[in-house]
């Protein structure tokens, strides 16, 4: 886990290291710089997780002709060592990297289908001069690129090619984007005008001048076996998540757990200690079994109890982060700039959690993100089911039945006649059977296999939210410098999800049912049955009202934010005095939408004002 930069041709050593220096939180423990000549020159800032010694270090060589910078964890590395060992590849460390390098030194692009893991690669071919780059299958590691026909830089972050580009400014349809803040990172656009997303289950090749990209995965294209038994697909699910766990325990450094009291992540939590019950895991570090929790005490946002009984149930111990936002301006800004994006959900809880993570010698997390897209955890998701039932009134009305279970008040459905429902329903599998055609070759096969339910869940997984969540929490980490691991994202487990029937997911009144079903046996009573859904955000109505409110109140007369070219500063301004002095109800939903325009403030005042790279510190970094 690190952070990664090329530049092709080769750059100013000056320049280069202080675009580097840029994501120096990426890796703290070390830096490596290499050049071809002039053809080439990479760079490399390292977080140290699987062999931490020296020789591990990047950027790594092969045979003098193959050199490599690389983001992210091969999770499955030393089966797929022993494999190589039997052709008669021989290593020097005790590091994935040198195992990816030997691979691809072998197979070429074709050891990517044999990784189970997350990655951004980067590897130089100095025989035949040209780049090969790789985005894992989900999209957990980043890449960005810019090309602009006289120089290719690509970088973990957005911010390291800030240094490389004449002027900085944001994309030409910025307020399109921020207009849904899970609508781009699903595609190829950025924020910045001039820097492109390098795309998740892609491969590409650069050579004089061009990018050409491919994709070499996508969900249902291999023969995943599902069992036809319900009963069966729940035993074949623990099994997988248990498989999943245990190569995502390895590490040489302290390991732990996200445990906010959810299904999700305490499915995590729990698959962790029966895998370590079991006893079964290569390079597993003596410090393994340990959860954190960010706290809101005293609101409704808190969900540390729930935690707490977990935690006593497993024998895992559980450390307590309160989140308070003091020092609300330094912190706010600092996570603005490493940030670099702009969400609707206000990013101090997950940043202190993580920090504290590090503080306490916690360098590798194991994270319940997923499960929602993957199996329908979301309320509003439910009514996806509707068009598959159109024949089966006992189906339609258990679909209805567990909507209005977490939703008592909505009268959608209420008295309305069969004809009316069904009429509904072809309608809104029309609307999917359409979204179905979207995307590429290989995610229109993919929602051309699956029922409506399904093909909703794809767009979630693959083009909206979870791309988005993914985004958040490697820059929450890493920001820090812990590595999160998410097992409900092995590949095989989005394989088996996709290929399950919407059944599978909704039945005995619950969404997410074959989940729920997989970890019940290990969990107290009650948690996975739990249908209320809070979500890890703060309570930003109190924080706004509260410990935010003079820093939000100087910052709205500042001239600053009334030259603002990306907001309507005076709307805005009346917004928060509103939110903040107001009788009014103000719902969570309203206050994260004025904090996301507040953001997009900060992102403006950080980077199109401030422009903090500039002054970046090299030789605080060398």
């Amino acid at each position: 886990m690190c952070g990664i930069l090329g530049a092709i041709p080769a750059v100013q050593t000056e320049t280069f290291l202080r675009a580097l220096a840029t994501i120096a939180h990426r890796g703290p423990d070390g830096q490596g710089v290499w050049h071809d000549e002039a053809r080439i020159m990479l760079g490399h800032r390292r977080l140290s997780i699987l062999d931490i010694s020296h020789a591990a270090a990047q950027p790594m060589h092969r045979h003098g002709r193959y050199h490599i910078v690389f983001n992210g964890e091969i999770y499955n590395f030393l089966e797929i060592r022993r494999e190589l060992e039997k052709t008669g590849e021989r290593f020097e460390s005790e590091s994935d990297t040198e195992v990816l390098l030997a691979a691809y030194a072998r197979w070429g692009k074709d050891c990517l289908v044999r990784l189970n893991g997350m990655w951004a690669i980067a590897i130089w071919d100095s025989q035949e001069h040209h780049l090969f780059l790789a985005r894992d299958r989900m999209g957990e590691k980043p890449l960005f690129y810019v090309n602009n026909g006289r120089q290719f830089i690509f970088a973990s972050e957005q911010k390291a090619l800030l240094p490389f580009m004449r002027e900085v400014r944001a994309a030409t349809h910025f307020q399109a984007l921020c207009a849904d803040p899970y609508a781009y990172e699903g595609t190829e656009e950025s924020l910045f005008e001039g820097i492109s997303r390098f795309p998740a289950a892609h491969y590409g090749w650069h050579k004089n001048g061009k990018l050409r990209l491919q994709r070499y995965w996508a969900p249902l294209e291999s023969d995943q076996h599902v069992p036809a038994s319900y009963n069966e697909q729940v035993e074949a699910l623990r099994e997988l998540l248990l498989d999943s766990c245990r190569l995502r325990l390895r590490a040489d450094v302290p390991v732990a757990t996200g445990l906010s009291g959810g299904v999700d992540s305490s499915a995590v939590a729990a698959s962790i200690a029966e895998v370590g019950r079991q006893r079964g895991v290569e390079r597993l570090h003596a410090d393994w079994q340990n959860a954190f929790v960010a706290s809101f005490p005293g609101t409704v946002m808190d969900e540390a109890a729930s935690s707490r009984r977990i935690a006593r149930h497993l024998g895992i111990r559980l450390r307590e982060i309160p989140v308070v936002p003091d020092g609300a301006a330094e912190d706010l800004e600092k996570i603005t700039y490493l940030f670099e994006e702009v969400h609707e959900v206000n990013p101090l809880p997950h940043f202190h959690l993580y920090r504290e993570m590090r503080n306490q010698g916690f360098l590798v997390s194991l994270d319940g993100h997923g499960g929602d897209e993957l199996f329908c955890g979301y309320e509003s998701s439910v009514l996806h089911a509707l068009p598959s039932t159109l024949f089966a009134p006992k189906d339609t009305r258990m679909v209805l039945d567990i909507y209005k279970a977490v939703h008592p008040q909505n009268a959608q459905f209420r008295g309305m006649s069969p004809l009316r429902i069904g009429a509904y329903l072809a309608k809104s599998e029309i609307r999917a059977r359409l979204r179905g055609w979207s995307g590429d070759i290989g995610m229109r096969y993919a929602k051309a296999q699956c029922d409506s339910l399904n093909r909703h869940l794809l767009g979630l997984s693959f083009e909206t939210v979870l791309p988005t969540l993914l985004r958040n929490y490697d820059h929450y980490s890493m920001m820090n410098g812990v590595e999160i691991r998410i097992p409900l994202l092995d590949h095989r487990i989005v394989d088996f999800a996709f290929a399950l029937n919407w059944k599978s997911k909704l039945s005995k009144g619950y969404t997410k049912s074959i989940l729920r079903d997989a970890v019940a046996q290990w969990l107290p009573e009650g948690i996975v049955t739990n249908r209320t859904k809070i979500g890890f955000a703060p309570p930003i109505i109190d924080w706004m009202r509260g410990p935010l409110r003079a820093y939000l109140m100087d910052e709205i007369v500042s001239v600053g934010f009334k030259q603002s070219e990306l907001i309507d500063s005076t709307r805005l301004g009346n917004t928060i005095r509103e939110l903040i002095y107001g009788n009014g109800v103000m719902t969570l939903y309203n206050a994260e939408r004025v904090w996301k325009d507040f953001a997009i403030y900060l992102w403006e005042k950080t980077f199109l004002r401030k422009q903090p790279w500039k002054g970046v510190d090299v030789s605080a970094t060398m």
